[in-house]
């Protein structure tokens, strides 16, 4: 693609954002902004501990037909959920302040576990498993484990990681 048409592509594609107001999701409890790390889910209003963020809608396809994108989730060993707005905009956190839980046979919910603050950013730990393809986490938080992954996974990450480092020298 030459450069003039991705500029070209960049500029359609705020005009439809701006339409359709797609990066600028908002109800009455949470929105889409930007942020330090990207567009991010942020509270509206306070939501306290064991309380329902949003129920988290989308597409589901088969774990065997898809390979998966940066946002799909694991709904069940042979279904992907691929989350539509706003839950394909929730960043990870390694100190999350919601957590994934399935609320009926076939729905995701999003649930607070502590007091989420108006302004707040809704966060929920990936804890994906480790490949070579993991991210390093940016989350910041404290306990950060350095990858997006599991915590009992941090110890394989780090031998992937160091692997890729060795092949890389080479």
């Amino acid at each position: 693609m030459k450069n003039k048409d991705k500029k070209r592509r960049k500029q359609l594609q705020a005009k439809i954002d701006q339409i359709d107001g797609y990066r600028r999701y908002c109800d009455d409890d949470v929105e889409i902004r930007r942020g330090k790390y990207g567009h991010g889910v942020y509270a509206v209003r306070q939501f306290l501990p064991g309380e329902l963020v949003f129920e988290v809608k989308g597409q589901m396809i088969s774990q065997k037909k898809y390979a998966g994108s940066d946002y799909v989730m694991e709904f069940s060993r042979k279904w992907f959920l691929e989350p539509g707005i706003p839950a394909a905009f929730l960043n990870h956190s390694c100190s999350a302040n919601a957590e994934l839980a399935r609320i009926s046979k076939d729905a995701l919910g999003l649930v607070a576990i502590c007091n989420i603050e108006p302004d707040s950013e809704v966060t929920f730990d990936y804890q994906w498993e480790p490949h070579e393809w993991t991210p390093r986490c940016r989350c910041g938080a404290p306990n950060c484990r350095g990858w997006v992954v599991a915590e009992d996974a941090v110890d394989k990450m780090r031998k992937i990681a160091k692997k890729n480092k060795r092949r890389n020298r080479t």
